[in-house]
């Protein structure tokens, strides 16, 4: 049943015309409009709350006031402890807080919270809760609160909507969540702050359980198969071949891989590896392990370049009469390797999309790892694991995922996680300057060539009106400064073969400086490159920033990021200034930006949740996902 708004009291052609500006045509669009705050002292805590987000607090005055008398306007800050967290609060224009409070003083405030300094920008504070009523406040220009309420009121009074449940009344049962009704209904029209929590906590399960829906729809049974029988001394022998001792995290993935070999089911594995945590050495392990138990085995990278760095690493690691191949597009003698390859000679191939051609055939494949496995389509990744019915499958990524959104686009796939950096790596030396200050920059980059170490430099766009600096303005203006030097351009736009050939005269050059897109994100690593110079770094989330400053610092050479804003430098930029653990960024960026900015792969629409948060609702997401399973393996 669909009410028209129009049929509800209290509604006329006013109203209506404002309510359909706001997409509300029906009294269950209205009623799925729920309250944005309430007017209110609604108890929350700082772990849950977002930057720049009002938030209201109880806590203790534990410093005694100070009031600057060197600011224009009365300003009074003191420090306050709430949930063992402390904050600055700052009070504008409230001189008697002088002499109303003191330290030890338990109070209510609320205010603007700085999630990055820490500090809340008050405008009410009291030492007792004593609003006596709870008042919904909506996000409808043209139209007040107090109507909004009462238009609500009249829809509920009068049952003129329908609210189906649309959760297993088990689930409901389980978790003690209110039905669907009762819900809408507390939302719009609580007693306390017990009921608002109490429906908001149903409506996040609500979200978690249709958002978990969707992938756990997709997952497929595991395969059975045999153990795959490796040569544990042959692996040992391989491992002590490899230059470097393994870090902690390393040896960790190693072991999960070759736990799942003894499984006898396909194993499924995302192993995230920070930027330059080494992730690559633990697929060449598995690789290995998996050769010495009479299988194949393949690793498909998104670019030539980066497929050709896999192969020439791998092949530096055998020596005991292995054969190992490169396929590509560009591969001379791609016939004889597919031959090869369907008889069985080969055992280890690396190649690119070139890989997933109907008549590469393999013998007896019995591991596929996709790097950056986000690079590529579902369609293409799907079109190499079809090429094998009971090929284990790991998927490589560099970009740190929250293990909120890993759960779930990754839901049929163990993983695990590669923090720790090898110890001869050194801390990226970050600045974020804006660009009326590009003279630093420039001085770097003079200390750098002179060096005879090499240099990126990063602009968001080929050419755009809306980007102020491009590959040709930035070309330009290093031109202008560099002229007796050896710049480099590489972008999407140009040829394959146009690409490779600027990547390798940069890579072979003795210094120079490579202008490029964010083609470079992944696949570049040259150990003499040192200096990554990012222009208009505000376009870019936190993420990527940490993506590509892991171009440099690949060598044992102290390494430096310069993050140049077109504007006023943002706090975002700050954060990365100080902060080179990935995984702390993403959570960040997915705080921020949203799961939908932060992967780009997302659709928008799991944007679009109510009160569902990423960052602190993981046990809802995988509450519901276990449930979900519990359902799909039944059937």
């Amino acid at each position: 049943m669909i009410v028209k708004l129009e049929k509800v009291k209290g509604v006329g052609e006013k109203l209506k015309k404002v309510f359909r500006q706001n997409g509300i045509w029906s009294t269950y669009d209205l009623a799925r409009f729920f309250p944005s705050s309430y007017d209110e002292f609604e108890l929350t805590t700082l772990d849950s709350s977002k930057h720049n987000e009002v938030v209201t607090i109880k806590g203790i005055v534990i410093s005694d006031l100070e009031k600057n008398i060197y600011s224009r306007v009365d300003m009074i800050t003191f420090d306050l402890e709430t949930n063992k967290t402390v904050v600055k609060v700052i009070a504008f224009n409230q001189k008697f807080l002088m002499n109303s409070l003191k330290k030890t003083d338990d109070i209510y405030i609320k205010g603007k919270y700085d999630f990055y300094k820490k500090k809340i920008i008050v405008n009410k504070i009291m030492k007792e809760n004593s609003f006596e009523s709870i008042k919904p406040k909506y996000k409808i220009d043209g139209m007040s609160d107090t109507i909004i309420s009462k238009i609500l009121f009249n829809i509920f009074e009068e049952n003129q909507v329908e609210i189906y449940e649309n959760m297993p009344k088990t689930i409901l049962t389980k978790y003690k969540l209110l039905d669907r009704y009762e819900a809408y209904k507390k939302l719009h029209f609580p007693n306390n702050n017990n009921e608002i929590e109490l429906a908001k906590r149903r409506i996040k399960f609500e979200e978690a359980y249709f958002f978990q829906k969707e992938f756990v729809n997709k997952i497929n049974k595991r395969i059975t198969r045999e153990k795959r029988k490796y040569d544990l001394q042959k692996v040992k022998s391989f491992i002590e071949k490899i230059p470097y001792q393994l870090t902690n995290d390393q040896k960790q993935a190693v072991n999960d891989v070759f736990g799942d070999f003894k499984k006898s089911e396909v194993g499924y594995r995302l192993i995230q590896g920070d930027v330059g945590s080494g992730k690559t050495i633990v697929a060449n392990i598995a690789m290995y392990g998996v050769v010495t138990a009479g299988f194949q085995t393949v690793l498909m990278a998104p670019t030539e370049l980066l497929a050709k760095q896999h192969y020439e690493g791998f092949k530096r690691l055998l020596n005991d009469g292995l054969r190992i191949e490169l396929l590509t597009s560009d591969s001379k003698n791609k016939e004889e390797i597919k031959n090869s390859i369907k008889d069985g000679n080969i055992k280890i191939i690396i190649g690119t999309h070139a890989l997933i051609q109907d008549d590469v055939e393999f013998n007896n494949l019995g591991l596929i790892v996709i790097d950056e496995q986000h690079k590529f389509g579902v369609e293409t990744r799907n079109q190499l694991i079809k090429k094998s019915i009971d090929a284990d499958l790991i998927y490589l990524t560099a970009t740190p995922i929250p293990r909120t959104l890993a759960i779930s686009l990754f839901g049929d796939a163990d993983i695990s996680v590669i923090k720790e950096k090898p110890q001869k790596r050194k801390k990226i030396i970050t600045k974020a300057i804006t660009d009326k200050d590009l003279t630093i920059v420039f001085d770097e980059i003079q200390k750098t060539l002179e060096r005879n170490e090499k240099v990126y430099v990063v602009v968001p766009a080929i050419e755009s009106e809306h980007a102020k600096y491009n590959i040709q303005n930035v070309y330009e203006l290093l031109l202008g400064k560099f002229s007796d030097k050896e710049i480099f351009i590489t972008h999407g736009k140009n040829k394959k073969d146009e690409q490779e050939k600027a990547i390798l005269n940069f890579m072979n050059s003795k210094r120079g400086i490579l202008i490029a897109t964010t083609m470079i994100e992944v696949g570049i690593d040259i150990p003499k490159t040192t200096l990554m110079v990012i222009f208009s770094a505000n376009f870019f989330g936190l993420s990527q920033l940490h993506q590509l400053r892991g171009r440099v610092g690949r060598g044992h050479l102290e390494s430096k990021c310069y993050l140049i804003s077109t504007g006023d430098i943002e706090e975002r930029l700050e954060i990365i200034e100080k902060e080179d653990d990935g995984f702390i960024l993403s959570d960040y960026d997915l705080k921020l930006r949203g799961p939908g900015d932060l992967l780009g792969v997302i659709q928008t629409g799991f944007n679009d949740f109510k009160f569902l948060d990423f960052i602190n609702d993981y046990e809802i997401l995988k509450m519901m996902r276990e449930e979900l399973l519990k359902t799909k393996n039944k059937l």
